[in-house]
């Protein structure tokens, strides 16, 4: 009894009000981050680090290469397939970051980007402080197709996936003399966090 309980009350999460059909349990996905979440921002750039060509892709829907440096899908979207999505945000950078596809986020992340804006310059890629530019400019749009109070209730109840470090430390730090000879691992990473909390109290655009 106890089982079916709770297969029912899982069934009553999903089941959305319109003739039952499953709806997300968020409204929206929101991402920032470097190449780990990268879905296609990169296609958009001047910069070498892309991945809109074979292998990538081969085992994604329809094996296109889709701007994910991976062969299939990201964390990020198999996230979005366990919260229910038919679809994925979309890359903000892209044609398809418009109209109703506003309405379940978007990804501002872009491959060789980091919390230090010199690591994503020094590549061409999207720093977070442009990221979270991106993300004030994409409010400003949802409020204008979608109205003030639906665009404030996806905001407020979507899920924020931050990725970044990775290309801090690999591409800039371990081979940057002027980094690596004037601070330690452990004052960088230190580094790293206060622009991370700086940024986004200043912003106010990645909730705490």
């Amino acid at each position: 009894m106890e089982v079916r309980c709770l297969l029912l009350l899982a069934v009553l999460l999903l089941a959305g009000a319109h003739g039952g059909e499953a709806q997300p349990l968020v409204p929206g996905v929101f991402t920032f981050g470097d190449s780990s979440v990268d879905i296609g921002n990169n296609d958009y750039l001047h910069t070498l680090i892309k991945a809109d060509f074979p292998p990538y892709g081969r085992d994604f829907p329809n094996r296109v290469a889709t701007g994910r440096f991976c062969n299939g899908k990201l964390a990020t979207d198999i996230t979005a397939d366990t919260l229910g999505f038919t679809s994925y945000p979309p890359a903000y950078l892209s044609p398809q970051a418009s109209g109703k596809n506003l309405l379940i986020g978007a990804n501002f992340a872009s491959a060789g980007s980091g919390y230090y804006d010199h690591t994503a310059l020094m590549y061409h890629a999207i720093p977070f402080s442009q990221q979270l530019e991106y993300f004030r400019e994409y409010q400003s749009k949802l409020t204008a197709f979608a109205g003030s109070s639906q665009a404030k209730s996806i905001i407020s109840g979507s899920l924020y996936i931050v990725s970044f470090g990775a290309s801090d430390f690999v591409q800039n730090y371990y081979i940057n003399p002027l980094l690596f000879k004037t601070q330690t691992v452990d004052q960088f990473s230190d580094r790293l966090v206060s622009i991370f909390v700086n940024s986004a109290a200043v912003s106010h655009a990645v909730p705490a």
